[in-house]
């Protein structure tokens, strides 16, 4: 056995064991992004090495030569299709089929063509080139400044280029006088390593951005209410810890409301649950609108809701809280009407978000004590109004 046809079995070995990878990552998350997109781009392209192999042991039949060609073209524009699909884009349809057709008819018009000729070898390999520069500019198109689809883009560049350098070491070391002989070649060598390392490389780095985007997935999933599509508690806690974590090393603002939704139970009692659920997912839409998009907001409980506003002062807080009682009132024409019982609170040095939530949570109650449909400032934060950087006048909660 020579190197090349050592090559072509590793070659397909390899594509083999990405497609299986990819399948069985799409098997574990059926409902996420089309994983399983990239196992059949493999599991085309896998068909190309098996095919030189046929060819070279048993012999050249013109099936078998469209086979071989047709596979890796189709691996490669799957793979264009298959990286859209999975950033939740919309493929290239057009340029993946008009590369498909001409990369066909070109195949098919050079059958009987003179290898190792740089016109031939031209033609033969100028639709891979094509269809992996698609590859790098569709993963440059929906990179969004992310580094690792930076780099996947730029080897799927330069892997284009090493199809592009390919019919010059052909015509020059020569790809074998019949495709029998290809793989006793010493072209055979050089295309088989160089393209497989590379595909190699850039299969590993694609199955990187999957297991990362994944990752991050279920951790977006797991801190995310499916309700109102806020922060649940976990993932406000989380956030809340880092922000509070960097407001000790900076000693900036951070202002904490805790909402209430008043008389929630009677809405679920009186007009059912899919009309609680409803004044949920409408009360979310109201605090994306009315805060600011650097705010932690969070629904933390049935009817209670959290934000924590960054570089906020509790007169800043004190606006927000009251746009978002205003939006409310004026967005409740149709359906169930509902007010917000709020607490207001502003971290101190050294409080715990605990501390914080505690405070907000009493000032919160009280709130409801008083009448409901308000807002009050809890107690801890006299100090900071008498020290002159509240310039609001807050009712205080004992």
């Amino acid at each position: 056995m020579n190197g090349a046809v050592a090559l072509l079995i590793v070659n397909a070995l390899v594509a083999g064991m990405f497609a299986a990878t990819y399948f069985g990552v799409a098997l574990i998350k059926r409902a996420g992004r089309p994983v399983y997109a990239f196992g059949v781009s493999y599991s085309i392209g896998v068909l190309t090495p098996l095919s030189e192999l046929a060819i070279h042991w048993r012999a050249a039949s013109v099936p078998l030569l469209m086979l071989s060609h047709a596979a890796l073209l189709g691996g490669f524009l799957s793979m264009a299709a298959a990286i859209s699909l999975f950033e939740k884009a919309k493929p290239r349809w057009v340029a993946i089929a008009a590369i498909g057709v001409i990369g066909v008819g070109l195949r098919w018009s050079i059958l009987g063509g003179t290898r190792d000729e740089l016109p031939y070898e031209l033609l033969f390999q100028a639709p891979f080139a094509l269809a992996l520069a698609l590859c790098a500019v569709t993963t440059a198109s929906l990179a969004r400044g992310r580094p690792l689809h930076l780099l996947l883009a730029a080897l799927f560049g330069l892997i284009a280029l090493d199809f592009l350098l390919k019919p010059i070491v052909a015509s020059a070391l020569g790809s074998g006088k019949t495709a029998e002989e290809y793989a006793t070649s010493a072209y055979a060598v050089f295309s088989q390593a160089s393209t497989g390392i590379l595909l190699i490389a850039a299969g590993l780095l694609v199955l990187i951005v999957v297991v990362q985007t994944t990752v991050h997935d279920y951790s977006h999933e797991s801190e995310t209410d499916h309700l109102s599509g806020l922060l649940n508690r976990r993932g406000f806690d989380r956030l809340a810890q880092r922000l509070l974590a960097a407001n000790e090393q900076e000693g900036r603002d951070i202002t904490a409301i805790l909402i209430d939704l008043d008389h929630f139970k009677q809405i679920n009692d009186r007009l059912g649950h899919d009309e609680g659920d409803r004044v949920i997912r409408d009360f979310a839409q109201v605090l994306r609108h009315s805060v600011p998009r650097t705010a932690l907001v969070a629904r933390t409980g049935g009817d209670e809701f959290a934000i924590l506003l960054d570089r906020t002062s509790l007169a800043g807080g004190r606006l927000i809280a009251e746009a978002v009682r205003e939006q409310v009132r004026s967005s409740c024409s149709e359906g169930a009407v509902f007010t917000l019982s709020q607490g207001l609170t502003q971290h101190q040095l050294g409080d715990s978000l605990s501390d914080i939530m505690q405070r907000a949570d009493k000032a919160a109650y009280r709130a409801k004590k008083e009448g409901r449909d308000r807002v009050i400032c809890d107690t801890a934060s006299q100090e900071t109004i008498a020290a002159g950087r509240n310039v609001f006048p807050l009712r205080t909660a004992p």
